[in-house]
């Protein structure tokens, strides 16, 4: 094969190929997976999928730690959404059935941060707490 002239052995193009195709997803393939929280959207609070008894719960990651917070609706006739002012982590409104998610790095600084569903604020919030 002939590349600018010059005639080149097509399993160096080849390799040539593969090392840029690697180097371009090397940050895909290097980042740290988020870990998942499924929150629960029923009535005028939050609830984690596995414990549907806690309304409002505390959320506790590591500073830093990427997190994807998958939001189901369960409130027939209301929109929730779900955002961390802090992290500025925002979900758009979901509808009754529907789910969605946001993916966001916890605060660096250890402390109590709130999250919340910004349409019911005063009654939708909880604390995620970065340690």
């Amino acid at each position: 094969m002939s590349l600018f002239g010059r005639r080149v052995p097509v399993p160096a193009i080849a390799a040539a190929a593969l090392l840029m195709l690697l180097a371009a997803m090397l940050p895909a393939l290097s980042s740290t997976p988020a870990r998942e929280i499924t929150l629960v959207a029923r009535g005028m609070a939050f609830y984690l999928a596995d414990d549907p008894a806690t309304p409002n719960p505390e959320i506790v990651v590591r500073a830093g730690e990427r997190i994807r917070v998958v939001l189901r609706n369960d409130a027939r006739g209301m929109a929730h959404d779900f955002a961390v002012p802090a992290a500025s982590a925002v979900l758009r409104p979901i509808q009754w059935s529907e789910s969605d998610d946001v993916v966001f790095d916890a605060p660096d600084a250890p402390g109590a941060y709130a999250y919340e569903c910004r349409p019911h604020r005063l009654m939708m919030r909880g604390t995620l707490r970065v340690r």
